[in-house]
C-alpha cells in the first residue's frame, strides 16, 4: 500500500526543506537525505531530525555524539535523491559527490548552501521512526539562497 492510500493526500502538503544528514563514526561516513527535520528550540538552538529505524544512518547516529544537517540548495536535487535511494550499508555514497569537512570533521556535500552542526541530547522512538535531538553548537551559510523542498512527495 502506498503513501497515498495509507495517510491520505492532505499528508503531502506538508512541505519542508531538504536536508542530507550526515555522520562521521570513527572514519566512517554516512549521510541520508533527510525531509523530516525541523527547529525545536531557540535557547539553546536545538534540531530535531526523524530517521527510519531500519536505515543504516539511524544505526551510525546510535554510535556517535554528534551530526551534521546540511540544508540542499535548489540544484542540488540529483545529489538529494542519491543520498536517499542508496543504503551505506553497501556504497560509501561521498565517492561519488564531493564534499568537505566541517570544524566538527562533519562531511558537508557538494549542493549545501547551509549546514548546522549539532550534539546529540536525546532520542527517542516515533512509530517507525527515531526522533534525534541535537544543539547546535555551529552553523554555517555558504550561500544565501532558497532550500529545495520536499512536499507533494517529490523535490521542489
Amino acid at each position: 500500500m502506498d503513501l497515498d492510500a495509507r495517510l491520505g493526500k492532505t499528508y503531502r502538503k506538508l512541505y519542508t526543506s531538504t536536508t542530507i544528514v550526515t555522520v562521521n563514526v570513527n572514519g566512517k561516513l554516512n549521510g541520508l537525505t533527510v525531509a523530516w527535520v525541523t527547529r525545536v528550540s531557540r535557547q539553546p538552538s536545538m534540531i530535531a531530525i526523524s530517521i527510519e529505524k531500519t536505515r543504516y544512518t539511524r544505526e551510525l547516529l546510535d554510535k556517535t555524539d554528534s551530526f551534521a544537517v546540511c540544508v540542499l540548495g535548489k540544484e542540488a536535487k540529483e545529489v538529494a535523491e542519491y543520498f536517499g535511494s542508496v543504503s551505506g550499508r553497501t556504497t560509501d555514497k561521498f565517492k561519488k559527490y564531493s564534499y568537505t569537512m566541517s570544524e566538527g570533521n562533519l562531511p558537508i556535500p557538494e549542493g549545501t548552501i547551509a549546514y548546522f552542526e549539532c550534539d546529540k541530547t536525546s532520542s527517542f522512538e516515533a512509530g517507525s521512526h527515531i526522533i534525534y535531538v541535537g544543539t547546535v553548537r555551529r552553523e554555517k551559510l555558504l550561500r544565501d539562497e532558497p532550500p529545495l523542498l520536499f512536499g507533494e512527495h517529490r523535490l521542489i
